[in-house]
Order: structure tokens, then C-alpha cells, then sequence
């Protein structure tokens, strides 16, 4: 056999070391999504793909097969086309005929032969597989799986030895697991970074992956501003909140917002005003009056799991209470909205929450009601202490405190030093943030 036919075949080896390379990289990396939506959308290779990623043991067996016979006769021709010439090429160098001469010749042939499948039969391949997994996949797996049907007994056999072999170890021989939440998060922060996925979209997502992580109580309207009327109130006092007041539903009570009703629109409310009726309510006639049962929720649940009890109960508005039966807040669908629109909606808030000082440097002034995940992320804190306990700047300080909070104290933390500016009752209302170039940890409380 001429140079020229070994050389021949040597490539047509390599070609098809490459191929399978090829096949098997791209169809183990292939996603089953996308495959599915390629599916979608026409390419009949995909179900072939999706096929071979449910039979494993069919399609890598045929991938053994062909590179094991590859690399045979890869070594049988690439010794016989190099190893006679690199030694007659030693000789006519000079160098004497005997075990060193045939040991380098036959060292430098199979290290050549084995460089340049490594080169161009699999590297190569392989970085081609990775780029676009799906499509390739989809154009390969056809041929594979046809040189696959004539071997099947063959690879039954194998198959069926190798998944014995795995339950002996108990190893797992299921496909692909589901795909979970931290997957969906990679993904679309994959497709943020790389533009495809826009920042509002991105935040969306994950806003709406996270509500059943979020407490309740970081939706709610806390206790505190919630508006109610009460069965007793007066009709000007009753006025009085409808003109100070525009809200869509309001609470009514009986006696105070520990002792819930139900709740009544603001609607019925006006159409009376226009019509020059009483508003004074009365307990035996606040059915008539459209007054309707309020849901009552527990704190200790999620975002999700209310957004659930809503879509259970036919309502959309609901009273959070602890553990003790103290009412905590009060939660709307509108409040769930703005969990879910969560950066788009509260960059406002944060603008009017959080004010840069603008006569001190490196101070702001803080609003006691501030979301903490705001806080953490202006001063680049990953982890507060006992975090899960509060959802606010004055939760979080209270607890550093670790007493109520009087104006004037002060705490530091991480270097920045707050100061009690102002309070509300036993609330926080107002805090002045100072980055202070001191130890971590350290706490003076005035």
C-alpha cells in the first residue's frame, strides 16, 4: 500500500473519529427544553435526539464501538505508514540499527498519529459540539441512530449488563432530572448577561420565583396604616376617612383592628354620601350596607401560599395575624402585584425610602419603613444578623438595639453608624446612615 492510500484512509479515520466526537458530545449536551421546542417547531431530528437521551446505552454503545475500532486501525496504519520511514530516516542519519532505533521510531509514530486525532478527531469536535449543542445534535443523531439498528442485539446485550451493573451500586439510571428553580434562575441570568433576556424581564422572573421564599409580612400593609372604620364611628368621622383617605375597600371593626368584621367598599360608601344618606353603620344592617367576611391569614406563610388562599377563597384582600391573634397587616392583591414587580415598582419607593445626603458625605437618610434587601445592597452586606426576624431598617436596628428605640441612639454596624433620628410610637421613623471608618461589629448605644 502507497503512502498516498495510507495517508487516504488516515484522514477518512480521522473524519469519522471527529463524527462520533461530534455526535456524542452534542447529543449528551443537548438540552431537553430546547430540544422540545425545536420539536415545536418542525425539526424532525429532535425526536430522534430526545429518543437517544431516553436509550443511552443504544447510542453510546454504537460511539464505543466506532471509536474503539477507530483507534485500532488508526494504530495499525499510522504504524505502517510512519514507523518504516521515521527509522529509514534515522538510518540515513546515522544512527545504528537495534531496540533504540526502532523504540524512538515507533514512540514518534504513535505519539504523531496520536497528536493529530487528538487534534482534529476529538478536541475540535468537541468545542464545535459545545457552541451549539441542539442544532448538531439534531443533524447527527439520524445517521447515528441508523448505523445503531444493525448492531441492536449487540448493544441490547451491553446495555442490559451495564444497568445491572448500576443497580448493584445503586447508581441512578434515569435520564435528566426535572428541571428546578436554581435552573430557570441560571438560565435567565445567563440570558440577562448576555442580552437576550432584558433587566426588567430578568428581575420579573426571578421576582416571580422567589414568592415562595418571601415572608408574607414583607407584602403586607403593616398594622400600623392600615385604614379602618369602626361600627361605632360617627357619620363625620366616618367622612372624615373617606375624604382623607382614597382607598378602595376599607376595613370595618368592632371596637379595634383586633376585632375584624369584614371589610366594605368604598364604592357603597360614596354612593350613600351622593345620595345624602346616613353613613353611620349598624351591626344588624351591615349585610345590607355590602359588607362581606374578610380572609384571615396566618403570618407565617408565603407570598405564594397567599396568593393560593386568595385564588381559593374567591377574594383578594386579607387580614395577617400572629400566632397570638394580634393583627400584623393587612395584604391585597396589589401588594402581591408589587412582590411580583418587585425592583420596577420599588425603585420609586427606594428613591423617597433612602435619600442621599446631599450637605454630608457618605450619609443618607433613611426612612424606618425601608425594605432591609434595600439597605443591604446600597452597603454591599450579604447577611445580617438574624435577618428572617425582620423585614424593615427599624426591625433591623431594634434588634441590634436590642430595646425599644429612643431619638438620638445609636448603633454601628459593618462601619456604618446609625443614629435614631426620629421615632413613631415604639417604631423607628426616621435614621441617619454614616459610613464610619471603625471595627465590624462594633455597637455604641447612646
Amino acid at each position: 500500500m502507497t503512502l498516498t492510500d495510507t495517508l487516504f484512509i488516515l484522514v477518512l479515520l480521522i473524519m469519522l473519529n471527529a463524527f462520533l466526537a461530534l455526535a456524542e458530545l452534542s447529543i449528551a449536551s443537548a438540552k431537553r427544553i430546547k430540544l422540545m421546542q425545536l420539536r415545536d417547531v418542525g425539526e424532525t431530528g429532535a425526536d430522534v435526539v430526545l429518543y437517544l437521551k431516553d436509550n443511552p446505552n443504544g447510542f453510546l454503545g454504537i460511539v464505543q464501538i466506532g471509536l474503539n475500532v477507530v483507534g485500532i486501525l488508526a494504530g495499525v496504519f499510522g504504524e505502517t505508514a510512519l514507523n518504516g520511514r521515521i527509522s529509514t530516516a534515522f538510518a540515513a542519519w546515522g544512527m545504528a540499527d537495534g531496540w533504540v532505533r526502532d523504540s524512538l521510531s515507533l514512540t514518534l509514530a504513535v505519539g504523531a498519529i496520536t497528536a493529530i486525532f487528538l487534534l482534529f478527531g476529538d478536541l475540535l469536535p468537541k468545542r464545535i459540539a459545545i457552541h451549539a449543542p441542539e442544532r448538531i445534535a439534531c443533524a447527527l443523531a439520524p445517521v447515528l441512530r441508523a448505523w445503531q439498528k444493525p448492531f441492536t442485539p449487540i448493544l441490547w446485550l451491553f446495555g442490559k449488563l451495564v444497568d445491572a451493573i448500576l443497580t448493584f451500586f445503586n447508581i441512578r439510571t434515569h435520564g435528566e432530572a426535572a428541571i428546578t428553580t436554581d435552573d430557570v434562575y441560571a438560565m435567565v441570568e445567563a440570558g440577562a448577561e448576555a442580552g437576550a433576556v432584558d433587566r426588567d424581564e430578568h428581575h420579573l422572573i426571578q421576582n416571580v420565583l422567589s414568592l415562595n421564599e418571601k415572608a408574607i409580612t414583607s407584602a403586607m400593609t403593616p398594622r400600623q396604616n392600615i385604614v379602618s372604620i369602626d361600627v361605632d364611628d360617627d357619620e363625620e368621622t366616618i367622612k372624615t376617612v373617606l375624604a382623607e383617605e382614597p382607598k378602595a375597600r376599607f376595613v370595618v371593626t368592632g371596637g379595634d383592628i383586633d376585632h375584624p368584621i369584614g371589610y366594605i367598599d368604598a364604592s357603597d360608601l360614596l354612593a350613600k354620601a351622593i345620595h345624602n344618606q346616613s353613613l353611620r353603620l349598624h351591626r344588624d344592617t351591615l349585610k345590607a350596607w355590602g359588607m362581606k367576611p374578610i380572609l384571615m391569614l396566618p403570618d407565617s406563610i408565603t407570598v405564594l401560599d397567599g396568593l393560593d388562599q386568595f385564588r381559593n377563597a374567591g377574594e383578594d384582600i386579607a387580614l395577617i395575624a400572629n400566632e397570638y391573634g394580634v393583627i400584623v397587616g393587612l395584604l391585597t392583591m396589589n401588594d402581591v402585584m408589587a412582590a411580583i414587580m418587585g425592583r420596577i415598582v420599588e425603585e420609586v419607593a427606594r428613591e423617597k425610602s433612602i435619600v442621599k445626603m446631599t450637605d454630608r458625605e457618605n450619609a443618607w437618610l433613611i426612612d424606618g419603613m425601608a425594605d432591609i434587601s434595600d439597605v443591604k445592597e446600597l452597603f454591599g452586606w450579604h447577611s445580617l444578623p438574624m435577618e428572617e426576624n425582620y423585614q424593615t431598617v427599624s426591625g433591623f436596628l431594634m434588634s441590634l438595639l436590642k430595646k425599644w428605640p429612643r431619638k438620638a441612639d445609636s448603633v454601628v454596624w459593618q462601619q456604618v453608624k446609625f443614629v435614631v433620628v426620629d421615632t413613631e410610637g415604639s417604631r423607628i421613623d426616621q435614621v441617619m446612615a454614616t459610613i464610619e471608618k471603625l471595627q465590624n461589629n462594633q455597637k455604641n448605644i447612646a
